[in-house]
């Protein structure tokens, strides 16, 4: 399962289409008045020049969208350049943590997330994601604890997020009735939170409890697309549930829209 990755929040302010004229020229857009005055000669003007910390971020800020259209190649060039042009910057170190940690390379997010925290301490944003990956690395109680991190900051915009992936980490250390809590909380600060409900449902199919789980996959397919995961789980819950009709549904949209996946092909038989 994914963990509640906050991307878009971490960027700062910017117009997207300002973004990318800058990321085009590092000196900025063209402006229709002359930058020095009203001199006619365009030959003699002083040139700006760019400035790294913003090209930096403004670097760092494109790496994390391709990052998130799964472009991973143009995302590691950007941030690349960002952290070459900025290495002090806490969105440089944070967006390559990211970068990394998607990559597989642990070690290495690990290294960009502590940096990051060292630059920012308190932001929230940085102490979410790095607490998740604590946790997906097995480390519960420092994952954890860093998540509340997060929580204690009362300029945090998005403690569901937080919330969710304590819950997940509960659950990963078989604290089943603790991750419900979490979970619940996450969906009580924002109940459009699709993550969370597609871990609720998984949880309560855990728990035995069939039908909640039930009622927790159709709150996620009202915000979310079907997708193998969900299938899946799904097919679980009406088998547990004694619905073969359902289930045979489930395993044949499954099969259907995602003959390849993973989830497709752990259902064996034909296709």
């Amino acid at each position: 399962m994914k963990t509640a990755l906050r991307i878009a929040s971490m960027k700062r302010v910017l117009v997207v289409g300002t973004a990318l004229c800058i990321a085009l020229s590092l000196g900025g857009c063209a402006s229709q008045k002359p930058l020095y005055g009203n001199t006619t000669d365009a030959d003699t003007r002083p040139k700006s020049e760019p400035d790294p910390k913003r090209a930096a971020e403004i670097n760092a800020q494109l790496g994390l969208n391709y990052l998130q259209r799964g472009e991973k190649f143009v995302a590691a060039e950007k941030l690349t350049r960002a952290l070459k042009d900025d290495p002090n910057s806490a969105l440089v170190q944070h967006g390559n943590a990211i970068l990394q940690d998607s990559l597989g390379q642990s070690a290495l997010a690990q290294e960009h997330f502590r940096r990051a925290l060292e630059i920012a301490p308190n932001d929230p944003e940085v102490l979410n994601n790095y607490g998740a990956f604590l946790c997906r690395q097995g480390q519960f109680s420092e994952g954890i604890s860093t998540l509340e991190r997060a929580l204690s900051n009362p300029l945090y915009r998005t403690p569901g997020f937080a919330w969710a992936n304590i819950g997940q980490c509960q659950r990963q250390n078989n604290q089943l009735s603790e991750a419900e809590a979490s979970l619940r909380q996450a969906l009580r600060l924002d109940p459009r939170q699709s993550y969370a409900w597609l871990q609720l449902a998984s949880l309560q199919l855990e728990q035995n409890k069939p039908v909640d789980a039930n009622v927790s996959l159709q709150r996620y397919h009202a915000l979310e697309a079907q997708n193998p995961a969900s299938l899946l789980l799904g097919a679980r819950i009406e088998k547990t549930l004694g619905h073969r009709e359902a289930q045979a549904h489930y395993e044949l949209l499954l099969r259907g829209k995602f003959p390849d996946s993973v989830e497709a092909l752990s259902l064996g038989g034909s296709k």
